[in-house]
């Protein structure tokens, strides 16, 4: 992936690197790139870090990943994009699929089938998932496709989700401020304890019958399993979360769909504001509410 950049008068004499990180370039980035033939280019010719601009230089890096190697195994597979440009794609990932690959589940992820798509397409991507979805999250998944887009993104992304609660909310609105560290003896357990890292979860209650709630859901922090665990501690376990207590009767999952998604375009151009409805399972479960 190519950017360019233009040094304007204020940049006289200004180090490239100074110049690149005005622009969201990381240092780790520079690093990796600055010794590739086509890494970093003024006016067309190769330069190194500390070069001095001078105004009107033309500013190229190049981040492609075709000179790098992923572990994940390419695979042919569906994946429902939803958007896609030359520096990111979004993708409406379905309940039962892993992001990415384990020791255990090597296969059948949406990193397999990523980069399946560009290996189809003649090309070589690494899967770099910006809000990765737990397996049985359903959602709206965003991808950038290089370097310097997944760096640009970093805090820059708004989501919401949906999430159907057991019980009756008291409150339509509320906040919940619970540090949460890892359960004791275990590697995917987490739970709210006064040592654990601080975690805020905002919710409105959208509709209640007597044993459910529909919330919308926005995250303040975004710790492992945060919402599940949240809504757990405060009585109210997601429907299907069988880890944190939630009924399994309806619904073969947890409950949880990220709904909504808005990002600022890496290159600098618009936002981009996104929704998807909700799987079969959760529509379901709206129905009897």
């Amino acid at each position: 992936m190519e950017y360019t950049f233009t040094a304007d008068e204020n940049r006289e004499h200004e180090r490239l690197n100074f110049f690149l990180k005005r622009y969201g370039v990381s240092t780790a980035l520079i690093k990796k790139i600055k010794f590739s033939e086509s890494g970093i280019k003024v006016n067309g010719v190769r330069q190194n870090a500390n070069y001095r601009l001078h105004a009107g230089d033309i500013v190229t890096i190049n981040t492609d990943d075709e000179n790098k190697e992923t572990t994940v195994i390419s695979q042919k597979g569906d994946l429902d994009i939803v958007y896609e440009d030359r520096c990111v794609m979004v993708v409406n990932k379905p309940p039962y699929m892993p992001c990415h690959p384990s020791f255990n589940h090597p296969t059948d992820t949406l990193a397999n089938y990523f980069v399946g798509l560009f290996a189809e397409r003649g090309e070589k991507k690494i899967p770099r998932i910006i809000n990765r979805l737990d397996r049985n999250t359903s959602g709206l998944v965003l991808i950038a496709l290089d370097a310097h887009s997944a760096e640009k993104l970093k805090g820059k992304v708004d989501k919401t989700y949906t999430a159907i609660v057991s019980g009756r909310l008291k409150d339509g609105h509320g906040v919940i401020d619970a540090p949460i560290a890892r359960e004791k003896e275990s590697i995917i357990t987490r739970c709210v304890r006064a040592d654990g890292q601080r975690a805020v979860t905002e919710y409105t209650a959208v509709k209640t019958a007597a044993d459910m709630t529909l919330v919308d859901v926005k995250l303040h922090t975004g710790r492992t399993h945060q919402i599940r665990v949240h809504f757990s501690h405060i009585g109210h376990p997601l429907l299907g979360d069988e880890l944190y207590g939630g009924d399994t009767n309806l619904i073969r999952r947890h409950a949880l769909h990220c709904g909504r998604l808005s990002f600022p375009t890496p290159d600098g151009g618009k936002t981009v504001a996104l929704t998807r409805e909700m799987p079969e399972d959760m529509k379901t479960l709206i129905k009897n509410l």
